[in-house]
């Protein structure tokens, strides 16, 4: 891998004579989705550049390198609390999809583990102090500002002021973020992440063979989506097998996990409906469960590959996007009120963060406060009858199969491409 000039990640980190460790020149910020916008930012603060372009890494190349967009449907039920959780990259371990990358383009991943907040802080001094900002997992819910919507979400920490109690990270808003110690100790201790976890890379000096590793990344895609992941069990729950389950749940009154049993009108039908607009629309800049963003990779691995018919799937991939979006739109139809305002009010919480960072922070507030008001107003008051419901329902469930016929297709354009 080669640098387009000496990377300021080759020089150690400034100690400031109160003890503030600071990654000189780290101007990386923003990003699409979580994962790789952070790897994104990371090697273009390291001065890495692509072999077919001597400009840095686009995230969406990372992403697709990665393996790229995928579909996993699960619900969750514990007493009375009920999930849905929608996946829209490809299924891989936390860890596993960045280092897939990091391996495929010729970077060195290090991954570390530490059992405790004491030692995870010392792990991060450290790796300031050598210039080399680390990538961190956290858990999105205990971050005093919007993360990913029930997914991985990373950041870059760059700096550690630890008289102020600040740490300094990059994250996917446009602003430069700061946490307390405390807050980033919470944040990646608590949810699904596994404990203090953070992924450190040392660029290598060869080059990546760049048409393997995008050819890597389009195999697994379409063998998750075409075969679905794990045991026999639990493939169906992936890939395109994922979407047939979802449409056939939405109807089914006699499956215990049919919608109709398992989200019944009232609360858990609003949370369900709510939260697969957020992962749809707002797990990340661009909306439409990423299909449009995977669009863009394809475009740029035609041009590695040298192959312009990847330009005509990747059409095909921003159809079956907007069959997305607008599956997002119905889910909480505009023609209620209240359920118009929540699509409203969940992606401004999402584009203010983007561009205001912290800044916005009375203003999301606002509408944290608006969307708990909304949830109590839904659950004394249902806006939709049962017949209703039952409607709504099976237009859903028809938008599901006509994504499923749109991203069958696709996928299978693609892998004509791939063999």
């Amino acid at each position: 891998m080669r640098k387009k000039s000496e990377s300021s990640s080759g020089r150690a980190g400034t100690v400031s004579s109160s003890g503030i460790i600071l990654i000189p020149g780290f101007d990386q910020f923003g990003g699409k989705q979580s994962e790789a916008s952070a790897l994104r930012n990371v090697l273009a603060h390291s001065g890495v550049v692509s072999p077919h372009t001597g400009q840095p890494f686009t995230e969406e190349l990372l992403f697709g390198i990665g393996g790229g967009i995928g579909l996993g449907y699960f619900v969750y039920q514990s007493g009375d609390f009920t999930s849905l959780f929608l996946a829209t990259r490809i299924t891989s371990g936390a860890p596993d999809f960045l280092q897939a990358i990091c391996q495929r383009i010729g970077a060195n991943p290090t991954i570390q583990h530490t059992s405790s907040a004491a030692a995870a802080e010392k792990n991060l001094k450290h790796a300031l102090a050598q210039g080399r900002p680390p990538i961190l997992w956290v858990n999105p819910m205990a971050l005093p500002y919007p993360g990913t919507t029930a997914g991985y979400h990373t950041l870059v920490a760059y700096g550690f002021d630890e008289s102020n109690d600040k740490v300094f990270v990059a994250d996917r808003s446009e602003k430069a973020l700061t946490l307390s110690r405390a807050e980033l100790a919470a944040a990646r201790q608590s949810g699904d992440v596994r404990k203090f976890r953070a992924l450190l890379i040392e660029p290598q000096a060869k080059p990546p063979d760049l048409r393997k590793a995008v050819m890597q990344g389009l195999h697994d895609f379409c063998e998750q989506m075409q075969e679905g992941f794990g045991p026999p069990n639990f493939k169906s729950n992936f890939g395109l097998s994922a979407l047939q389950k979802w449409a056939d749940l939405l109807t089914n009154a006699k499956d215990k996990r049919g919608w109709p049993k398992f989200f019944p009108a009232g609360p858990r039908l609003f949370d369900a409906l709510a939260s697969a607009f957020d992962q749809i629309e707002n797990r990340g800049g661009g909306g439409s469960a990423f299909r449009p963003y995977y669009a863009d990779f394809l475009v740029e691995a035609g041009a590695i590959l040298e192959n312009p018919e990847f330009n005509l799937v990747a059409d095909q991939f921003r159809d079956s996007g907007q069959l997305w979006h607008e599956l997002g739109e119905a889910l909480l139809p505009s023609s209620v009120s209240v359920f118009k305002e929540t699509k409203k009010l969940s992606t401004k919480k999402r584009t203010l963060f983007e561009k205001k960072g912290m800044g916005a922070s009375g203003e999301i507030g606002t509408i944290n406060t608006r969307l708990a008001e909304i949830r109590s107003q839904v659950a004394e008051d249902f806006p939709l009858g049962a017949s209703e419901v039952q409607t709504l329902l099976a237009d859903l469930r028809n938008r599901v199969l006509a994504i499923h016929a749109a991203q069958e297709q696709a996928v299978g354009a693609l892998q004509a491409l791939v063999d």
